[in-house]
């Protein structure tokens, strides 16, 4: 579990890319400070359901025939050999994003001379915490040796087993000593964590990883995921009726996270809930359920009721029954035909699980392993503050598609699963090693059924062998060394913020549990095409790190964001493992891309007369002024501005980040008069100076809209490129030498391809069709202060007039179309 939705992360932030290392690299925070970045108190066990109680799920203890043996785990070994079947044929297939893929945790007790159990006590009165002992039990000294019982604190309290039998005792669920009030001069505190190779992402990936870059080999034969078969109540049903549903829920351990937030030690999960064939959506009844138990039918008719993907803090529900993907295609897309979605893009949803469900094109292979996808590359801004580096793609959370999920952590980050789509089809043998892109745990020596810590405790209490096997389930044990340094971490003091280390299955709030829980929101999301970006990480690069500043924020500034996106557009369309976005409800952005077009105005000032002075029109029009006043000493007036107010026609494409963020890029073209009326001395009459005034203009802008209902008031700035000429130059109806003047910074493949025009402004737009997945139409209004160089130039070393500063107010009114 990653990427704490505590943390609250701002722009204001991305200055601290710049801090010096201990900003940028992870390392464990030592004791007594890691103290400080974890919740008061030891975790807390989750009970068992009642319904599990209530069926004697794993088998009826005061039954004559109940054998608990091979292997003793609480769970009767004739409906042990049940599990497992059941555990094989629901097993997932898990698709690696990295080396990583789910571990037997007890296999890295052998691995070295040592692994410990450490024990750390604190002083918690004071205002910092204050460590007042720190012992470890080395687990490998464990078996062998038991420890008397019972009085086992009284028999030989320094052998091992003894010291984890006192921690049972004072620690274990159930077990513990009524809460006593807070003595206000000593207050103490215990943490208990297991600790594994390394503390900071490089040194994790040098234990994992081999020189070619490839899982060492003395991980091969590490995988291995526990099954916790459990039953609950369904909810929503009359007390009158009560109805059950049988879940196996899948934990995998990973020794270490990289991504987002970095801690060691990682639990995830899956949930698969089962109905028969026969039963279909509906949950059994009571009877049903324990004839079920009692006689199970053949595995061919147990099926997928409901595949739950756990992430981060959200879970992803997939209902195999609405629509019934059991159905024949024909039916199938009848009922998706009748379904009316309730969120975008949920029908390409049920089209990529029936994808999944079923093996081949022809569906006459039905696929009952859920596909899970480990983890993603991560797309937050933590990067912004984390040197280069090829970590940050190890964040396990198990997703069920390939795609863009966003907002699964704070301000928006999100993580990319990318990989060919249809990777699962060809997978290898269930025995093929971990190397494999895909590891399957549809494999006996896989698997491990784990049954309610209820059922642990007594045989833990009194039997040393269970206790060697089974305490880590009844003990809150850290599952790696307690906090980390991590992006964010210790804001506040006290407080989870993703950077510490997860406590085993019956400690965390999605055990024994279904849906969306303590700790776990729905992440029902609206799927939507990622090819443009949602937000300004949407184009950072994992394991670029503050280097994200450089090409990926330049592929999301205005005007550079459309070139990159035509660009790129084929060989992201050609991509295989390119897939949707997806977005929770409360953050879908209801717009992704717009056309925008209209027209805007404003009013050239006599500024704009410096046009004229070019060699190529002024030496015209002093040859022609000396020739009306018959003198070669020319003294002309202007008496009034031919200026007419400049129209242009504008149209632009709008990339939106978001709902607050909006990138647009306009051209604008127009045409209008510039000239003056002059008196010339020695010459009756009045001489009209004036030319046609062509205007081109390329404007990039960033806004921010203030408001996101109906009326969308907002702040705009950015840059551009303007470029004009004078044409039709003419002095009384006379052409001025050739009548054109040069073009002021026309941009060519080398030339004037910087910006030269800088602008700043505001408006309000209206949006009175507002439409999520579908069309929408805006209408807007806008004034934005434009200033640049008038960019007056000679081919010459003579020019006759100064380059001036151009400021000038344009207006705007369009209409936007977007998606």
């Amino acid at each position: 579990m990653t990427l704490s939705r505590f943390i609250a992360v701002s722009s204001a932030l991305l200055p601290l890319a710049f801090m010096g290392p201990r900003a940028i690299q992870a390392q464990e925070i030592p004791s007594p400070a890691y103290l400080t970045y974890l919740t008061p108190g030891l975790p807390r066990a989750i009970a068992e359901q009642p319904s599990t109680a209530l069926f004697q799920l794993y088998g009826d203890t005061l039954a004559a025939g109940y054998v608990d043996v091979n292997p003793k785990n609480g769970i009767d070994d004739a409906r042990d050999k049940w599990f497992m079947s059941l555990s094989a044929r629901f097993a997932p297939w898990m698709v690696r994003n990295t080396i990583d893929f789910p571990m037997d945790w007890q296999k890295f007790i052998y691995q070295g001379s040592t692994f410990s159990l450490f024990d750390d006590r604190f002083e918690v009165s004071g205002d910092d915490p204050r460590l007042v002992s720190s012992s470890s039990i080395n687990m490998q000294e464990v078996p062998g040796h038991p420890c008397p019982v019972p009085n086992a604190e009284a028999a030989n309290d320094t052998m091992p087993d003894c010291r984890l039998l006192a921690l049972l005792y004072k620690y274990g669920p159930g077990l513990r000593a009524a809460p006593k009030p807070v003595n206000p001069t000593s207050d103490a505190a215990t943490v208990l964590y297991f600790q594994f190779p390394g503390e900071d992402p490089e040194s994790w990936h040098k234990a994992y990883t081999g020189a070619d870059g490839k899982l060492k080999r003395e991980y091969l034969g590490f995988a291995k995921t526990f099954v916790h078969p459990f039953i609950i109540e369904a909810p929503g049903r009359s007390p009158a009726d009560p109805r059950y549903q049988l879940v196996l829920q899948y934990w995998f351990f990973y020794p270490y996270n990289d991504a987002g937030n970095i801690h060691e030690g990682d639990w995830e999960h899956l949930n698969v809930l089962l109905t028969t064939r026969a039963q279909g959506a509906e949950p059994f009844t009571a009877e049903q359920m324990t004839a079920f138990l009692a006689s199970p039918p053949a595995l061919g008719e147990i099926i997928t009721r409901e595949l739950q993907y756990y992430f981060h803090h959200w879970v992803f529900r997939l209902d195999y029954f609405q629509p019934n993907v059991y159905l024949p295609r024909d039916e199938w897309e009848k009922q998706v035909d009748a379904l009316p979605p309730e969120r975008v893009g949920e029908q390409d949803i049920w089209k990529q699980l029936r994808n999944q469900a079923y093996m081949d094109d022809e569906e006459t292979i039905f696929n009952f392993h859920p596909i899970v996808f480990i983890g993603g590359d991560n797309r937050g801004l933590q990067a912004l503050i984390s040197k280069p580096s090829s970590y940050g793609r190890a964040s396990h959370g198990s997703y069920p598609f390939v795609g863009l999920y966003k907002d699964v952590g704070p301000q928006g980050t999100g993580e990319l699963v990318k990989h060919r789509w249809n990777r699962f089809r060809d997978p290898p043998d269930s025995n093929a090693p971990e190397t494999e892109p895909i590891v399957r745990y549809d494999n006996p020596e896989r698997l491990e059924v784990i049954a309610d810590w209820e059922r642990l405790l007594p045989m833990v209490e009194t039997n040393a062998a269970a206790r060697w096997d089974w305490l880590w389930m009844v003990l809150p044990i850290r599952f790696g060394y307690p906090a980390t340094v991590s992006p964010f971490a210790g804001i506040i003091k006290y407080a989870e913020t993703g950077n510490s280390s997860i406590a085993s299955p019956p400690y965390n709030s999605g055990w024994n549990r279904t849906g969306a829980v303590a700790g776990y929101g729905s992440y029902n999301p609206n799927l939507l095409s990622s090819q443009f970006p949602a937000s300004l990480q949407d184009n950072f690069r994992t394991g670029w790190g503050y280097f994200n500043l450089t090409l990926p924020l330049l592929a999301t500034l205005p005007g550079l964001d459309v070139l990159y996106r035509l660009i790129s557009s084929p060989a992201r369309a050609l991509d295989k493992s390119s897939g949707p976005a997806f977005f929770p409800a409360n953050t879908m952005p209801f717009r992704s891309f717009g056309v925008t077009g209209g027209v805007s105005m404003f009013q050239p000032t006599d500024a704009w007369m410096g046009l004229f002075g070019f060699n190529e029109l002024f030496i015209p029009l002093v040859d022609q002024l000396a020739e009306i006043s018959g003198d070669s000493v020319v003294h002309a007036n202007s008496i009034g501005s031919l200026n007419d107010l400049a129209l242009q026609w504008m149209f632009g494409v709008n990339l939106y980040l978001g709902r607050r963020f909006v990138s647009e890029t306009t051209l604008r073209h127009g045409n209008s008069t510039l000239g003056e009326q002059l008196v010339v001395e020695g010459a009756p009459g009045v001489y009209n100076l004036q030319g046609n005034l062509d205007f081109w203009e390329l404007v990039g802008q960033m806004r921010y809209n203030l408001g996101t209902g109906a009326f969308e008031p907002y702040i705009k700035g950015g840059y551009g490129l303007s470029w004009y000429q004078l044409q039709d130059v003419t002095l009384n109806g006379d052409v001025l030498g050739t009548g054109e003047s040069p073009w002021v910074r026309k941009p060519g493949f080398f030339e004037n391809l910087l910006p030269n025009t800088w602008n700043l402004g505001a408006g309000l737009e209206f949006v009175p069709i507002r439409k999520i997945g579908g069309p929408d139409f805006g209408l807007k209004a806008e004034a934005v202060w434009f200033t640049h160089n008038l960019g007056v130039t000679s081919q010459t070393d003579f020019l006759f007039v100064k380059d001036v500063r151009i400021n000038r107010w344009t207006f705007a009114f369009s209409g936007t179309l977007s998606f």
